[in-house]
C-alpha cells in the first residue's frame, strides 16, 4: 500500500487536501511527512466548509490530489492538469473511482487508518503523536494496543492521565486536540494547524514554533464566544439552537449544552448556515445517519459524519424546509 502511493506521487506536484479538524490535520500531516521526500512539490489545504474538496480548494498545477478525512468532488477530474485522485478516509463514501483508495468506514479515525497502513512498523515518536492526536480528535477512547505500547515508550508525560473537572480523566495528549481545533474556530480554516504539524518532525519542536503560540492565543480569545447566551428548542428527540457568530463555535456550543439528548447547533454566518450535531455517549442515536436523511431532500444541504458527532452546510433560503423536516425526523 505504501509503495503504491509513493509510486503515484513520485516526481509529481502533489496537493494534500484534508478536513479542518484535529483528525484531518493529523492525517494530512502524516501523509505529508510520508510523501515529502518523493514528491516534486507538495501544497496543502485544510477545510470543512463545505465538507467537500472542490477545484477552488486545490493548486491548479497539481498532478496528484490526496484527500484525507474529506471527500473529493467529481469536478476535480475536470481540472486542466487532469490530476490523479487519491482518497484516504474512514467516512462512508458514495464513489471510490480513484487512482488510489484507502477506505475503511470502520476505522475510528483517518489518522489511525493512515498509521496502520503506512507507519505501523515505525518507531518515530512524532508519527505516533500524530496518529494519536487524530485518534482522540475523533473521540477515540481506548488506544489500540500496539500503538499504545509505542506511545508509552516514546511520548512520556503525554501519555499520563490527568484529572478532569468534568468527570473522566484524560491523557495529556488530548489537550492538543482543542488546540488544533482553534484554527478552524477562529479563521474557518485548518491551514494554520496543518502548517504547524507539517513544519516540524519532533514533538518538542511544536512548542517553540510561532504558530503554536498563535493557536494558544486563539484559545484565550475564544473563551468569551463559547459562553454565548442561547435559546434551546426541544424538538422531539433532538434539542436545537440557532446562533449567529463570526466564529466557528457551533460544535463547542453543542457540546456545552448537550443535556442527555442529541443536539444541533446552527450558526448563521456569511450568508450560510453551518450546523454541528453532537450526541451523548449514552444515547442510541447516530448523528451522521440522521443528517444524511436531509441530503437530496433540502436543496443545497450537505451533511454527514460520525455516530456521535456530525455536521452540515445549508443555504439560508433552505432553513424553513430543513427545520420542518427536522421536526418531522425528530418526532415532534
Amino acid at each position: 500500500m505504501r509503495d503504491r502511493l509513493i509510486d503515484l506521487i513520485r516526481g509529481r506536484n502533489v496537493h494534500i487536501a484534508t478536513h479542518w479538524d484535529a483528525d484531518g490535520v493529523s492525517s494530512g500531516a502524516l501523509i505529508y511527512h510520508l510523501i515529502k521526500p518523493y514528491a516534486k512539490c507538495v501544497t496543502k489545504k485544510s477545510k470543512g466548509r463545505t465538507f467537500l474538496i472542490e477545484p477552488s480548494d486545490v493548486d491548479p498545477n497539481a498532478e496528484v490530489i490526496i484527500c484525507t478525512d474529506i471527500q473529493p468532488s467529481d469536478e476535480l477530474k475536470s481540472l486542466p492538469s487532469k490530476p490523479k485522485i487519491a482518497y484516504i478516509d474512514h467516512h462512508p463514501a458514495a464513489a471510490l473511482d480513484y487512482a488510489f483508495v484507502l477506505h475503511d468506514p470502520n476505522a475510528v479515525s483517518a489518522s489511525i487508518l493512515v498509521y496502520d497502513n503506512f507507519f505501523s512498523d515505525t518507531d518515530d515518536p512524532y508519527v505516533v503523536f500524530l496518529a494519536l492526536l487524530g485518534y482522540f480528535g475523533d473521540r477515540g477512547k481506548i488506544i489500540p494496543y500496539e500503538i499504545e505500547k509505542k506511545a508509552k515508550r516514546f511520548l512520556g508525560t503525554l501519555l499520563e492521565m490527568r484529572p478532569s473537572n468534568f468527570g473522566k480523566p484524560f491523557y495529556e495528549i488530548e489537550r492538543f486536540v482543542s488546540l488544533m481545533n482553534t484554527g478552524k474556530r477562529m479563521n474557518w480554516s485548518g491551514d494554520e494547524p496543518l502548517e504547524l504539524l507539517t513544519s516540524v518532525s519532533r514533538v518538542e519542536a511544536l512548542f517553540a514554533h510561532e504558530i503554536f503560540a498563535r493557536l494558544c492565543s486563539y484559545r484565550q480569545e475564544l473563551r468569551e464566544a463559547y459562553n454565548t447566551d442561547v435559546t434551546i428548542n426541544r424538538l422531539g428527540r433532538v434539542d436545537f439552537i440557532l446562533i449567529s457568530s463570526p466564529k466557528n463555535i457551533q460544535g463547542v456550543v453543542a457540546a456545552r449544552h448537550m443535556d442527555g439528548r442529541p443536539i444541533i447547533v446552527v450558526n448563521h454566518y456569511d450568508n450560510e448556515l453551518i450546523g454541528s450535531m453532537r450526541v451523548p455517549d449514552s444515547a442510541d442515536f447516530n448523528a451522521g445517519s440522521f443528517l444524511e436523511q436531509f441530503n437530496g431532500r433540502v436543496p443545497g444541504f450537505l451533511g454527514g459524519g460520525h455516530e456521535k458527532a456530525a455536521g452540515f452546510n445549508l443555504p439560508p433560503d433552505g432553513f424553513n424546509q430543513f427545520f420542518e423536516l427536522l421536526k418531522q425526523f425528530s418526532g415532534s
